[in-house]
This record gives structure tokens, sequence and C-alpha cells, in this order.
């Protein structure tokens, strides 16, 4: 067999790159449905989880502050507009006091009432589910399904209001619906906790928008139409940065906003990824898998260079490598690797290619 050569490069260095890191979605490239869903829970669901107090009071002084140096309140605020109140962060941090009108102080706001998981861990201090608002405002929400308000019975000094719900095919009772300019940060935010804790299904209880952690028919086409009339603002970038440089996953529907028709409506993803068309494939195997010291690869196609990356679940390249041309086999040591799962990337003239292993 024709020797390989290999350029390898490892690298370890502690990653907090407040972007998207490159390959960071590879694993779900080229998927749709339940197939792209259950690739994304992948990815995201393994983060580090925050105390309640003081990890979020702390977390929200990067993640929820304004360009000017107020609090960001997704209950209160108005964007583009003069809302009736701001909070200063920490000193306007709700205590022991129960304000009876709105301005008082802010507090946490599940925004998927803990009730419905029962205050479990992680989901009780999740970033992406859990956000500071007016303490007044959150306290009459309760845990009110989001909806669309036919009569209001409450109105909130951001416009949100409380009332009957008429959404189409929502069930009979009151909702909460928010501002305008924030309902497509709570449909993001519904479409990843739907997606994080996919396989923690059974720690959530069925309500009117969800069956356990499923989104239920009319909740996610009332989430995709805002999804789409109130599209990924800068507020949500800058957000979904800080919060991964604290928590260490991303909302992968803010980075890539087709992610939620590809999952609950008609988008295709198929051919947007890295991942050639099927027909034009260069198929590779691993073994051994799982592996403790070193796996080898094999491929068909012994053509031009071919390039291999492997990634760990935060997307970060832990190796790299390039083969001469001709070749057709590398070994990759591991032994040095964290315990864990990880992917491997095969890079040839006909195709790009995926496969997860794990290392024991």
């Amino acid at each position: 067999m024709k020797k390989t050569f290999l350029l390898l490069t490892l690298v370890f260095p502690f990653f907090c790159v407040a972007q998207v890191p490159p390959g960071y979605y590879l694993s779900a490239e080229n998927l749709n449905g339940e197939y792209l869903r259950v690739a994304l829970t992948g990815i995201i669901r393994t983060h580090t989880v925050l105390t309640y107090t003081p990890g979020l009071w702390t977390a929200y002084y990067s993640t929820d502050v304004k360009p000017n140096g107020k609090l960001w309140d997704t209950y209160s605020d108005i964007p583009g507009g003069t809302p009736a109140y701001e909070y200063t962060m920490g000193a306007d941090q709700c205590s022991s006091s129960s304000p009876t009108a709105e301005g008082g102080c802010y507090n946490r706001e599940h925004t998927w009432p803990q009730s419905k998981f029962g205050s479990a861990a992680p989901m009780q201090t999740d970033l992406f589910l859990v956000y500071p608002s007016d303490y007044y405002v959150n306290s009459n929400r309760s845990d009110l399904p989001y909806g669309i308000v036919g009569t209001a019975t409450k109105t909130f000094t951001n416009h949100s209001k409380i009332g009957n719900n008429t959404y189409t095919g929502a069930p009979a009772g009151n909702c909460y619906e928010p501002n305008d300019s924030f309902k497509g940060d709570l449909a993001r935010t519904y479409f990843y906790i739907s997606t994080c804790y996919r396989n923690d299904s059974a720690a959530f209880s069925n309500w009117e928008m969800a069956t356990q952690v499923n989104l239920t028919p009319w909740t996610a086409q009332m989430l995709l139409e805002w999804h789409h009339n109130d599209p990924v603002s800068q507020k949500e970038i800058n957000r979904n940065n800080a919060a991964y440089t604290i928590q260490g996953n991303r909302n992968p529907f803010i980075d890539r906003p087709e992610f939620a028709d590809c999952i609950w409506g008609t988008g295709n993803c198929i051919g947007l990824g890295v991942t050639s068309p099927a027909g034009n494939r260069s198929a590779f195997s691993l073994f051994p898998n799982p592996a403790t010291s070193e796996i080898t690869i094999n491929w068909n196609n012994a053509g031009d260079e071919s390039g291999i990356k492997v990634y760990d679940l935060t997307g970060r390249i832990v190796c790299s490598l390039t083969t001469e041309k001709g070749g057709n086999k590398a070994v990759i040591p591991v032994s040095n690797l964290p315990k864990g799962m990880y992917y491997l990337q095969l890079a040839t003239a006909g195709a790009t290619e995926v496969q997860k292993f794990i290392v024991e």
C-alpha cells in the first residue's frame, strides 16, 4: 500500500471566540426535519450549567446590557422607541420586594414556565430560556402560553397584553402576547428549547404550547410566523455571542434562521451545507469506534490530496491533517483527546463527508 504522509496539527487551546466557530454546525448540515433536530441536539445540549444565584444575575451583565448600559427587558422595552422605564443593572434587581405595578424591579423570567419542567436543571438556569424581565409583567404572565390576544384584559406599557387567545388552533383560554419586536426572539427561544432538550422530553409536562418538549402544531405555526415577521436582530446576535462565551453553546435558530423552517416548516436544507450531493461521494470508514489510542481511516477515492479535520462538540478543530495525492489511509492518535464524542470530516476532490466517533 502506498505510504501516506501526514501533516498533523493537534490543538487544545481554550476556545472562547464569541462568534460561530468554524464547523460548529458541521454535523447538522444537509439535513431536514427530525434528522436536523436530532443533529442540533447533539451540538447544543452539553453546556455549562449556571447557578441560579448568582449565576444568572451575573450573566445578565454580559447578555442583556443595552448600548446605554441599561438592562434589556423583553417584557417592557420598546426597540427603536422610548420605554416607560429602564432598569440599572444590579441596583434594580429584585430581592424580596413584590411590586404591584411596572417599573419596580426586574427578576428572572422563564419564557418556558419552569412549572412545566419542575424547575429541573439544567433548564432552570439556561440563558437561552431565562431572560431578565419586569417583575410585575412577569408575575402577570405567570405560566400563560404565548398567543394572539383578541380582547385584552390587561395591557402593559410596551403594548404587550393579556387576553383571550384567538390564534387558529389554540385551545380556549388566556394568553400573553408580547410586543411585536420581541415575537421573533421568543419564537427562536422556543425552537431552541424544543431542540436542546429533545432527549429530556420526559422531564417536561404537557401544556397548551407543547406535548412535553415537542411544540404543538398551532404553536409551531404561530412561532414560524413570528420568526419570519420579526427577523434576527443585532440584539439577539450580541446576546447569542455573549451566552456562548458564558454557557458554551449557541442558539442555532439565531445563527441559521433557515433551520426552523427545515424542522417545523416546509424549508429544504438539503444542499445548503458542506456535504456533496448524493451520488458524488467517496465513502470512508474509521475504526476502532469507540477508540482509546488511535483511529484508522480508509476511503475509496485515492485521487488528489485529501484533508481530514476532527471537531469536538463545540465546533473546535482539535486535529487537522493532509494526505498526499493518491493516499487512501490515515492514522490519527486520539489518546491525548479528552473522552467524549467527536466528528471527523474527510474532504476529497469528490466529496466532503462527516462521521462521528467516540474517545474512551
